[in-house]
């Protein structure tokens, strides 16, 4: 009787130690999996903000050479051939434009739109009653 709880008590403690180690094992597969998925989403992230820059230096290359097309039909409809006025002009006007959305952009950054006023007001409310 006392062989049988021996065998027993040294079958259940190996069979733990045999839990531990696959719970380890399979732990490590996990980290090892998350490992490579991060590594996937990195390569990702780099591809993705390198097709977008190339995208936004395009789209300004772009627009460049639409604001030059603008100041030559100025140049030729409005200042009888003074393209230099016509982009003097054009640049005061964009220049307004970029200095609206600059300070547009900074209030809408700033910290105290970064606050969740909603969720803040709620948690106050729960705490209290």
């Amino acid at each position: 009787m006392k062989m049988l709880t021996t065998e027993t008590s040294r079958g259940v403690g190996q069979l733990l130690r045999e839990v531990a180690e696959d719970g380890a094992h399979l732990a490590r597969q996990e980290v090892h999996l998350a490992r490579i998925e991060f590594a996937q989403i990195a390569r990702d992230i780099g591809k993705g903000t390198g097709l977008t820059v190339a995208a936004a230096m395009l789209g300004l290359l772009t627009v460049q050479m639409l604001v030059f097309g603008i100041v030559l039909l100025m140049g030729d409809a409005l200042f009888r051939g003074h393209y230099w006025i016509a982009a003097f002009v054009l640049t005061a006007i964009l220049g307004g434009a970029a200095f609206f959305l600059l300070k547009r952009g900074t209030s809408l950054l700033s910290p105290k739109n970064m606050k969740p006023e909603k969720t803040l007001a709620t948690l106050r409310r729960h705490k209290h009653a």
